[in-house]
């Protein structure tokens, strides 16, 4: 399990530095935010929790109305759970792809026509992909 963790952590490193570097161009959902400090909150203190939020990467966070039609969308021709669908819809939205570290999110996504990648298994095939998107 460890092990696992560490290529994890290793992969969210690498696309890190994409988005700070600005090589890519990331839309999340809003929902991103209150995901990362909800897991944060259990092991740092406020004012590091502050520092996190006030360092964000340059990630473009979308409204749920924005969005919110391709989510009903999405939900209808996957059935997948409401975080992994506001993901996919945001992509779609956005006309992009979709880069995840959760299996099923990367299966609902192909179920939903969004190019997606897992990156446990297809880190490889990511990096080039966004080395083709990178010389377009």
């Amino acid at each position: 399990m460890q092990h696992v963790i560490t290529i994890r952590a290793s992969i969210a490193e690498e696309v890190l530095s994409w988005i700070s570097t600005r090589i890519v161009e990331v839309y999340a959902p809003k929902l991103l935010m209150v995901e990362v400090i909800g897991v944060l909150a259990r092991y740092l203190s406020e004012e590091d929790l502050e520092l996190v939020i006030t360092s964000f990467p340059p990630i473009k966070l979308m409204s749920e109305g924005i969005f919110y039609n391709e989510a009903i969308k999405v939900a209808r021709s996957t059935g997948s759970q409401a975080a992994d669908t506001y993901y996919i819809a945001v992509a779609s939205f956005v006309n992009g792809i979709l880069l995840t570290n959760d299996k099923q999110q990367k299966q609902s996504a192909k179920k939903a026509g969004i190019e997606s990648y897992y990156l446990i298994e297809e880190e490889k095939e990511a990096k080039q992909r966004r080395i083709i998107l990178q010389s377009q």
